[in-house]
């Protein structure tokens, strides 16, 4: 089920919006809730305020960070959890994903659980702004491939 849906999505992601406004926005909360929702995305806030995307596999947060909220970042926490020994194993797959591949960045994660975790992210500084359409198009790439890396640590571990 998540190939079709992979599948799916990157076709939507190569599809253009179709908007010809270029002013320059930094993505809100507001805006990303709509892009969501174009890409026929499920989303929500979370207690801390965060935007939300939730997956079988994994879940998918949005963070603003910067003076003026103008970096991005889509973090992807798998729901999967290992035991701690399997750390330095899942280290070096993840090494190998990161020297392998541009992004998304992955690494592993200790949550309050005692079980060790598996965390993907994409980020990126809009200080300069970006089109809606840019806006668009780079969170559907964002998506997409953290969802491809969600499949390949399935295949790899």
């Amino acid at each position: 089920m998540l190939r079709r849906r992979l599948r799916s999505f990157a076709d939507a992601v190569s599809r253009p919006v179709g908007r010809t406004a270029s002013i320059m926005v930094v993505p809100t909360t507001a805006l990303l809730q709509q892009v969501l929702d174009e890409y026929g995305l499920k989303h929500s806030i979370d207690e801390d305020g965060d935007l939300q995307v939730r997956w079988e596999k994994c879940s998918l947060f949005f963070f603003h960070y910067g003076d003026d909220n103008e970096v991005l970042q889509a973090r992807m926490y798998l729901n999967r959890r290992f035991p701690v020994e399997m750390r330095p194993t899942l280290a070096l797959a993840l090494d190998d994903w990161n020297r392998t591949k541009l992004f998304p960045k992955a690494y592993t994660v200790l949550p309050d659980d005692g079980m060790v975790g598996i965390c993907a992210e994409q980020a990126f500084d809009f200080e300069r702004g970006a089109t809606r359409d840019q806006i668009h198009h780079t969170v559907g790439v964002w998506i997409d491939t953290l969802l491809r890396f969600t499949e390949w640590v399935e295949e790899q571990i």
